[in-house]
């Protein structure tokens, strides 16, 4: 009889608060950074291990909303060829993938981190399956460990809620090899609403990882660094301490100065869009004027992350449809997160 064996995992997004901008090889970031796990922007990844007689070469196949696609299939094969040595069964088994995501491509959600976090967590489900033992004492640690190696970012996606990836000196159990869970918050920061606003879903005209390339050689590079190191501890007690004004205060200094790197490379290039500019100022207005903890983030790209308390969500809704909804092309209103859910 044919060995068959399944993996169902939904794996989700994240948003980067303190943000990560420069890396050297085997996905080593160049600083710490600190995000936000989302809830309703996920991967969902169904996985088949069929017995094969032919064990010279990983076999694949991936399948993205029902369609064979070609491209992200390199992308996978090329990661498991590298590792294949942490996962015996690729040798003996034919790998089909089906994936899905829950959100739009373009959009400012990071769809290689949950894809590549949900492709981590079923190789180790199948790793467990096939040998009888858990891949490690740690699997959320090594499912991070190994998402990481496909992309960086994704490593912050295996865990709920707030997590960080990057060494600090101050923080013995912090890495650069995974991402780990911040877990001393204060219920300010228990549930935080994020409302993606859209501004433009064209592909970005320079991608992520040759923005990372040009902080090789960036005027500022170390001091930003080290300015994100320091950020990173500094979010941690704000998280701990649940400052509002303090947490509006950093994540949006984050978001510029991430924009600014971009600005002030050698091959200097600008993402925002004059409608991005637009919304910002709005959310500028609306919080002077009414006072309320709204702040906003941005990823290497032209769209905004709206983030705001649960307490206030009544009236920074109404405020988005009444002022903001006109200047972008669409919003997906997402949240906090609890993590990744293996699924039957």
């Amino acid at each position: 009889m044919t060995d068959i064996y399944t993996s169902h995992w939904r794996c989700p997004s994240n948003i980067a608060i303190v943000k990560y901008w420069g890396k050297k090889e085997e996905q080593i970031p160049c600083n710490a950074s600190l995000s936000l796990t989302l809830s309703e922007s996920y991967t969902e990844l169904i996985a088949r291990l069929e017995q094969k007689t032919n064990d010279d070469e990983i076999s694949l196949a991936y399948f993205f909303e029902g369609e064979r696609n070609v491209a992200f299939e390199a992308k996978f094969l090329k990661f498991l060829t590298k590792h294949q040595v942490n996962f015996p069964y690729l040798k003996t088994h034919h790998l089909v993938l089906e994936s899905s995501n829950s959100f739009p491509h373009s959009t400012g959600i990071a769809s290689s981190a949950s894809a590549f976090g949900a492709l981590a967590l079923v190789l180790c489900d199948f790793y467990e399956q096939t040998q009888g033992k858990p891949i490690s004492e740690n699997w959320q640690e090594t499912a991070s460990h190994f998402a990481r190696l496909g992309s960086g970012s994704a490593c912050r996606s295996i865990f709920p809620a707030w997590a960080q990836w990057g060494q600090i000196q101050s923080d013995e159990s912090s890495s650069n090899h995974f991402a780990i869970p911040i877990t001393d918050v204060h219920d300010n920061f228990n549930i935080i609403h994020d409302a993606v606003l859209i501004v433009d879903d064209e592909p970005k005209k320079v991608s992520s990882t040759a923005g990372h390339a040009l902080m090789n050689n960036h005027a500022y590079a170390e001091a930003r660094f080290e300015q994100a190191n320091k950020r990173v501890v500094e979010f941690r007690e704000i998280l701990k301490s649940g400052d509002l004004d303090a947490f509006v205060a950093l994540t949006e200094s984050e978001a510029l100065t991430l924009h600014a790197m971009m600005m002030t490379s050698g091959d200097y290039y600008l993402l925002m869009r004059p409608n991005t500019i637009a919304v910002i100022e709005k959310i500028f207005d609306f919080r002077e004027q009414s006072k309320v903890p709204v702040c906003f983030t941005l990823d290497a790209g032209p769209n905004i992350h709206l983030l705001y308390p649960d307490a206030n969500k009544a009236e920074v809704e109404n405020f988005i449809g009444r002022e903001l909804s006109d200047l972008v092309k669409s919003i997906i209103f997402d949240r906090v997160g609890q993590g990744p859910i293996k699924l039957t």
